[in-house]
């Protein structure tokens, strides 16, 4: 802030003076603090006051103010040791009904820009002492064919408050595909308060700053100061996202969703959570905090809707909370704390909303394969009614957990309704599925015991890999959040990939990343030993969890054994990932007798692929990649 200094008289000493001088010019680099009036009081009921241009609520820890023309959250004020800290200038929804970006040409202009529903009404729905709500109602409109609500609660002793959106689409409202749903809770500017972004114990790390030399791809940058930042470093699985946030300066700020059940494509969708980007004030120092409640990156599914379609969802809620610490790491362990409480409390007994259940059903059950064997730690979900892939479901809720080593699972918190059955992992290429699960009330369901047979096309002589749609156990493939895994692979493997049957180790031995360049052959080759030459036939099964649009050429002993087309599944190649939404399972049947006694070899190899080159030449959305979950090779 702008200051002067005054004098009146000639004595004041110039010792005083720079003594003043100095006590300015650090307060005028500290956050920008409001005198509170005292302390903060955790027993301080919840308060309603309105203006003619906004709505405020305040419970003596947190002030939140709601414009009447934004119709929306204008500022986030917490107070802090007798002192209000503004720690956000705006919280707004927008949404996508179409691809916002080019991916395949990243540097490409938007081709359209996220759309916000003007609002036609702001409106107290509660108003108690220790609880108060407010929300922004928004018709339907031809160019956004929804009704929806944003609701904001603020409950006595929180340091911090609850938001959630209910969409609805029906009779009159336009055929339209939901690409993006978020709500965009903006930092204060720059580093001058909040220094780190958080997304987990390994990404705590401060934000960019300094002079941008050059833009590799969309919000992906190369500073000045050396290194360079993209958000995609810092998406993370929805499984995984209970907590994430920014802070500094003493001031955390976090975005907590104890239930993702409402997110599209179940817990391996990976979504972004906060990172430094443009602000809609064209402030390009702008951190964000983001609460992508629907959404389609790496390859994650839409919400499609016919004309007249009936149609509702409740998103939400999240908690925005504030705290504060000595350090960043002694706040993000608090939110952890705040957020495991939160995770506790799920559903929320103070929401009331014909659209958020509080009555909810337990769902068990064991799964078993027919020798008696279990599939431990196996993905169980619960997917909308009639969907074929959970990791592509939208517009519907999703419920997850994992089997124990026994095969017995356990899904809580589960709303009324009908859902779709999956077992996914346990080294299986082909889900469990199971259709027509009905959830009548919050009486508990026992599915019982399940059997799963495995998909198998005779004996099998070798497998790279553990089918379970995860990269993981790969070199590099549990370190993937960073821009720059494309240039690892040319000095991890200057000779390309080998991978010799029980001798190589896939952690050692397989790149989790088969990128579309290469330094000395233009194929990844597996070899294997033989006792016998074989006969009949032969199947090469490929689980891919991510490609970017290329052609894989299989090739036995120097037989094509044929040509596995495989579209693009999303953008985890380029953007900092293991695996997409989108999974894909191949199978290349050929003559087993290709197969001779003694050394055999099998190549796989990227049509187009071309020499590594120089850095500055290649981007990994240039050079594309395929990303194997798995490769099992049976014979009759």
């Amino acid at each position: 802030m702008p200051f002067q200094i005054i004098c009146r008289a000639g004595r004041e000493s110039r010792r005083q003076i720079f003594l003043v001088v100095a006590l300015l010019l650090a307060s005028a680099l500290e956050p920008t603090f409001c005198n509170a009036g005292n302390s903060p009081d955790v027993s301080a009921p919840v308060t309603v006051q309105q203006t003619p241009e906004a709505i405020e609520l305040q419970n003596g820890l947190v002030r939140v103010t709601l414009g009447k023309k934004s119709k929306g959250v204008d500022s986030i004020h917490y107070f802090v040791s007798g002192r209000e800290v503004e720690v956000s200038d705006g919280m707004h929804l927008d949404a996508n009904r179409e691809k916002d970006y080019d991916e395949e040409s990243p540097k490409a202009a938007p081709l359209v820009r996220p759309f916000r529903q003007p609002a036609t009404r702001l409106t107290v729905i509660r108003e108690e002492p220790d609880i108060a709500e407010v929300a922004v109602i928004a018709e339907a409109t031809p160019e956004f064919a929804f009704r929806t609500e944003e609701h904001w609660i603020l409950r006595r002793g929180d340091p911090g408050f609850y938001t959630y959106a209910v969409f609805r689409h029906g009779p009159g409202m336009g055929a339209v595909s939901l690409v993006q749903a978020r709500t965009v809770l903006g930092g204060m500017s720059g580093t001058n308060l909040f220094t780190h972004y958080v997304v987990d114990d390994q990404r705590m790390k401060r934000f960019p700053t300094g002079q941008i030399l050059e833009t590799l791809q969309d919000a992906t940058d190369r500073y000045a100061e050396g290194g360079i930042y993209t958000k995609y470093d810092y998406c993370d699985f929805i499984a995984n996202d209970l907590v994430y946030g920014m802070a500094g300066n003493g001031v955390g700020l976090w975005m907590i969703l104890p239930g993702r059940e409402y997110i599209n494509g179940g817990p391996l969708h990976q979504e972004l959570t906060v990172h430094k980007g443009l602000r809609g004030n064209g402030d390009t120092k702008g951190n964000i905090l983001l609460w992508m409640f629907q959404g389609m990156h790496f390859g994650a599914g839409a919400i499609d809707l016919k004309a007249g379609e009936t149609w509702s969802e409740c998103f939400g809620p999240v908690f925005v909370y504030c705290n504060q610490g000595a350090t960043v790491p002694a706040m993000w362990a608090d939110a952890k704390a705040r957020a495991k409480g939160e995770a506790a409390a799920w559903p929320y007994s103070f929401v009331s909303h014909p659209d958020y259940p509080l009555k909810r059903a337990t769902i068990s059950g064991s799964i078993h394969f027919p020798d008696g064997s279990k599939p431990r730690g196996a993905w169980v979900i619960l997917a909308p009614p009639g969907t074929n892939d959970w990791c592509m479901s939208a517009g519907g809720y999703t419920f997850w957990t994992k089997t124990d080593d026994s095969g017995v699972f356990t899904i809580p918190n589960v709303r009324p309704g009908r859902y779709t059955l999956f077992v996914s992992g346990g080294n299986q290429f082909y889900d469990y599925r199971k259709d027509h699960i009905i959830v009548f009330n919050s009486d508990p369901m026992d599915l019982g015991a399940l059997t799963w047979t495995p998909v198998t096309h005779g004996k099998t002589l070798w497998q790279v890999g553990i089918a379970d749609r995860s990269t993981g156990e790969f070199k590099g493939g549990n370190d993937v959040r960073h821009f720059d895994n494309f240039l690892r692979y040319t000095n991890d493997f200057p000779d390309d990939v080998t991978f010799t049957i029980g001798h190589s180790q896939e952690s050692r031995d397989w790149n989790f990343a088969q990128w579309g360049w290469y330094n000395k052959h233009p194929q990844w080759t597996i070899r294997f030993d033989e006792p016998k030459a074989l006969s009949g036939n032969a199947t090469l099964t490929l689980g891919v969890s991510a490609s970017s649009a290329r052609k894989v050429e299989v090739a036995v002993n120097g037989h094509p054994a044929g040509t596995v087309a495989m579209p693009k599944t999303g953008g985890a190649p380029y953007r900092s990932g293991g695996m997409d939404s989108q999974y894909h399972v191949y199978e290349v049947t050929f003559d087993a007798s290709w197969i001779h006694a003694g050394t055999n070899e099998l190549t796989l190899a990227i049509q187009g692929a071309k020499p590594v080159a120089e850095a500055q030449n290649a981007l990994p959305g240039r050079i594309g990649a395929i990303l194997y979950d798995a490769i099992r090779l049976e014979v009759e």
